[in-house]
This record gives structure tokens, sequence and C-alpha cells, in this order.
């Protein structure tokens, strides 16, 4: 929270406001505030109380960082590196509110830029602050290629051609809680909905689930802000994708969504064909390893699926060579897959 106002006194910029507890909200004491400029001079104070109160100069660069035993280190930058002679008519302050974290509660935040940043504003003459989003720490390495596709392609160039099928809203809430077997799979399954509504550009049903994600668990889905748009959705949802198909257990239960919605509505046996090879390539390569008897037993469920695919596929082609009509909607091996999917979802969310 902050505000900016003029300031009448000697010095040119005053900084004043209150140091809290991120998650309590509660003031925040014994703290010291190292403040540099244009990264030589510095000066180290130590805070009692929660309010505090540093100067800056004009035409210098200044760096307040915000510092207590148990909490990250927070800083704000603020550029009075030039500053027009009408700023110096009406003496400047920016008053914030500096939110303090917890070195076990930083998740994969990281902190090591400004959290604010302020420039002086010529129309207002005055200061405005800008607040500045955590960068997220990835889990995964630069050069980390999954072994399956990612879940986050499952509709491309398949979603079903229908844009109002029916959304997984309702779940067993148990399995959502994170000691449950199934807590990262129905993450994968609220997941392949989400990317469902922006390929159909219902931004706002996919923020209702990324809600329902952030409710599950804070810390993978808590700092993601609700998406203005189908295309900003669509560029974030690859950006998340990456870190989160590192589990194999998230993928797959984005692929049993997936399968769900593909099979209920399609407009091309191509399309149906082009998903399931997707999903074969998935249950071929992955290996169980580290997980539950429960875990195991819906993993080896979908490998079920590997021969029937294989069977469908044999068929499909077959009949392209020698032309034959051939309806997949009819298909009895395909009646198989879907029927077994539809059961496998249900097995995940009731």
């Amino acid at each position: 929270m902050l505000t900016v106002i003029g300031f009448g006194q000697e010095k040119f910029l005053s900084i004043k406001g209150l140091v809290v507890d991120e998650t309590s909200k509660s003031p925040v004491t014994g703290y010291t505030i190292k403040v540099v400029q244009d990264r030589l001079d510095s000066t180290l104070s130590i805070f009692s109380k929660a309010e505090f109160q540093a100067w800056a100069p004009a035409n210098r660069r200044t760096t307040l960082y915000f510092s207590k035993e148990g909490y990250v280190t927070k800083s704000i930058y603020i550029d009075a590196s030039y500053i027009p002679s009408i700023a110096f008519k009406e003496k400047q302050m920016i008053e914030v509110e500096i939110p303090m974290t917890e070195l076990a509660k930083t998740g994969k935040r990281k902190f090591d830029k400004p959290i604010m940043t302020a420039q002086y504003d010529a129309q207002s003459n005055s200061f405005s602050v800008t607040q500045a989003d955590q960068e997220i720490i990835s889990k995964v390495s630069e050069d980390y290629i999954p072994p399956f596709p990612a879940p986050v392609d499952t509709y491309k160039g398949v979603q079903p051609s229908a844009n109002d099928l029916k959304l997984t809203l309702e779940y067993n809430k148990e399995k959502a809680k994170s000691n449950s077997d199934y807590y990262r799979i129905l993450q994968g399954v609220l997941f392949a909905d989400m990317n469902y509504c922006f390929f159909n550009e219902r931004t706002n049903d996919a923020n209702a689930i990324l809600a329902k994600l952030a409710e599950m668990d804070p810390e993978e889905w808590g700092s993601m802000k609700p998406m203005d748009s189908p295309e900003y959705g669509k560029i974030i949802m690859r950006t998340v994708n990456r870190e989160q198909c590192s589990d194999t257990l998230f993928a797959l239960g984005a692929f049993v969504e997936s399968s769900r919605l593909i099979f209920e509505n399609f407009t091309s046996d191509t399309k149906v064909m082009v998903h399931l090879k997707k999903l074969r390539d998935v249950l071929k390569v992955y290996n169980p390893a580290s997980i539950s008897s429960t875990q195991k037993v819906l993993v080896e469920s979908l490998k079920l699926f590997i021969p029937l695919i294989d069977e469908l596929e044999k068929t499909y082609t077959e009949s392209l060579k020698i032309r034959a009509d051939f309806d997949l909607s009819i298909d009895d091996v395909f009646a198989q897959l879907k029927n077994r999917n539809q059961a496998i979802y249900e097995s995940i969310i009731q």
C-alpha cells in the first residue's frame, strides 16, 4: 500500500512509512534500513518502531534496504538522478508500506530486485511509485526438456469443436489437500480446464478455475494474477507449464481431463488420433517411481490405453489406405477408450 503526496521540509525527498509482516499485517520492529546513494555512499539506521523516515537528495539514485533477522531483505529504488527546477518549488515525500516476508514463507519467489521503484513525474510534480512483481524461482534447469509432450499443448490443433463443454468445478475436497495421493493429479485436471477456457476465449471461466487452483495450492498458484485476455492467458500458461510439467502426475491429470473434453465433442477423427498419440507417448516413456500405491494403480490403469490406441490407430490408418468409411464416434475400440477415461476421471474427482 502506498501514497505519494507533497511535503515541505528543508531536505529534498523524504521517504517515510510503515514496516509490516506480509502475512499477518502486524507491525514489524527492530529492523535496519541501509540507505545507499549511487551505489557508493551508505548509511545504516536501526528502527525500534514500525514507523520509519529516511531522506534522499536530489540528482542522485538511492536504494533503501530493509533488513531484519528471520526475514527476507527488501529494497526500494528511487531515481532522482535528474530533477528539474520546478520540483524544488514543492518539497517531496514518498509514503510507503513495506511488507516483510519471513524466510520460511518465500515459496518460489525471489527478492533480489527492488519491490518498488520511484521516479519523478513532471506532470504531477511529484514522485510516482510502482510496485514490482516478484520473480518466480524456476524449479527446473534452463536446459530441461520434459520426456513427454507438455500438457499446455494438449489442445493445440485438437481442441473440441464445442466451447461450452462441462468443466470440472466440483471435486472431492479431501483429495485436493496436500497430503492426498490425488493432489497434483487434480491440479492437472483443473489446468487442462483452464487451458480449454483460454482456447475458447472464456477468460472469466479460466480465472475462476485459477482461483480454485490458488485455493488448493497457494504456493504454486497464489502469486498468479487473473488473466485479462485469452491471448495473454495462453502465453502465461506456456510459461507456467514449464514449471509444472516436470511433475508427470500433474501431466497425466491434464491428459485425463483434456481427453474427456476432446472425446466428448470433436470435429474430426484426425484430431482425436493426434491427441491419443500424444497420450500414448506420455504413457510409454513414464516409468513410475517414488509414487504411492494409489497413484501407481492410476498410472497402470492409464497404461492399459496403449494397446487400445495402437489398435485404433491401425484400424484408422488401414481405412485411410483403402478409402473405406470410418466413423470414430461409433467405433468399439474408441468407445472403450472413452468409457475407461471417463471412469478414471470420475475416480479422480469423486
